[in-house]
């Protein structure tokens, strides 16, 4: 289908549709004409050819997204974000292209010609300064300030425990070394919350990745710590790991101890006990972002938003 198709359908010249699509300035269209033009593209589904738009406007309309490595972010909250992004940069005018796992400057991303580039990676960072290297164009971070608002989650979950008088906190994680650098900002700020308090020092339990395996770790840390009354876990995964092993251990939750998630995923108001959590709202800084990049692509400099470190606190049975 071409703007050829839409003029006949809409009993108008080729030209007429150009300046109807492209919102030209410079030819006022009567209204009830642009309306036939409109009315056309609808019925025909006709979709302007990008490649041939660029070339005319010497800019795409495609956003990069690369990432080569989410470790400082669940892959839900990840996701979660990368999907409104897209629909408010689509609301804007431009479309964001999401490229997994592959090599920059070996993978077919390359020839895109992206108007700007997203980079998981963070300034500083091996792959932020490849894609600096390989992409002409601007290159930003895709999670700004993402150790903030990883570190802050933690933060979220000791006040929410210290909040419901628990006074010996625990912090419970998987022994993944991908996850290691995520893992000791929240175990920091964990204490960091219980220090301020005057709270005994924090724990650390890691957890295998098998059930049987969760249960014995569980079962000799409690052993071990008898006193704590929470744990808070890294992610709502790791929270189920261990709700899990204590039900297997007959341990009662939250009465003997509580546990707290981080993400509100959907299964948590399932377990049982219901799993209490804490997560992000990022709905303020999708928007903010997304008028960032639109500010960056028309040429504009500054400062762009930053991940939020507030997190609302899902209250159930687990606390």
């Amino acid at each position: 289908m071409t703007d050829r198709d839409v003029a006949v359908e809409a009993g108008v010249s080729r030209a007429t549709v150009y300046y109807v699509l492209n919102e030209d300035a410079n030819h006022r269209i009567p209204d009830p004409t642009r309306q036939r033009v409109l009315d056309a593209v609808d019925k025909l589904r006709y979709v302007p050819f990008g490649p041939a738009r660029m070339l005319r406007r010497g800019q795409s309309s495609v956003v990069l997204l690369l990432t080569h490595g989410l470790e400082h972010a669940t892959d839900r909250v990840a996701t979660d974000l990368v999907t409104a992004l897209g629909a408010a940069l689509e609301s804007r005018g431009l479309h964001l292209v999401w490229q997994i796992d592959g090599e920059v400057g070996r993978d077919p991303s390359i020839d895109l010609a992206p108007v700007v580039v997203l980079s998981s990676a963070a300034p500083g960072e091996p792959d932020f300064a490849r894609a600096t290297a390989d992409y002409p164009v601007p290159v930003l971070p895709a999670f700004p300030d993402l150790d903030r608002f990883t570190a802050a989650a933690a933060a979220a979950q000791a006040e929410l425990a210290v909040g419901a008088g628990r006074t010996r906190l625990a912090y419970a994680a998987l022994d993944e070394p991908a996850l290691e650098r995520s893992v000791a900002l929240r175990r920091e700020k964990v204490s960091g919350v219980a220090a301020a308090g005057r709270l005994p020092a924090v724990q650390t339990l890691l957890l295998g990745s098998t059930r049987d395996e969760a249960r014995a770790s569980l079962g000799a840390f409690l052993d071990q710590h008898p006193d704590v009354d929470v744990i808070c876990a890294f992610n709502d995964e790791v929270a189920f790991r261990i709700l899990a092993a204590a039900r297997d251990l007959g341990i009662e939750v939250p009465s003997r101890v509580g546990v707290i998630g981080v993400d509100d995923l959907p299964f948590g108001a399932f377990t049982t006990p219901a799993l209490t959590t804490v997560e992000p709202d990022l709905s303020s800084f999708v928007d903010a972002f997304a008028d960032h990049i639109r500010r960056v692509c028309d040429g504009e400099e500054g400062e762009g938003p930053q991940l939020p470190t507030s997190f609302r606190a899902v209250r159930r049975g687990s606390l």
